[in-house]
C-alpha cells in the first residue's frame, strides 16, 4: 500500500519478514529524522513509521514501511 492510503484506526494485513501474515490495528504514526552520511551529518528529511497492535498476540508492533501493509481488512 501507499502512505496516503493508510488510515489511523484501520485494520490491515501485514506480511512479516518470515513470510507469514497477520492482522494489525494501526494506532498512530511516528516520524523520525533522516541524517546525511557526510562529515557534517545534518538532518536532510524525515520518514514515517507506523505503530499498532497485533490482533493475534496483543503486542504493540512497529511497521517500518507502508509497503508491509498488504490490504485493508476492516
Amino acid at each position: 500500500m501507499k502512505k496516503a492510503e493508510i488510515e489511523i484506526g484501520g485494520i490491515y494485513r501485514v506480511r512479516w519478514h518470515d513470510g507469514s501474515f497477520t492482522n494489525i490495528r494501526i494506532g498512530g504514526t511516528k516520524r523520525y529524522p533522516v541524517r546525511s552520511r557526510g562529515y557534517r551529518g545534518g538532518v536532510i528529511g524525515t520518514k514515517t513509521r507506523y505503530w499498532g497492535t497485533n490482533l493475534k498476540t496483543g503486542r504493540i508492533v512497529e511497521i517500518k514501511s507502508a509497503a508491509k501493509l498488504r490490504e485493508r481488512v476492516g
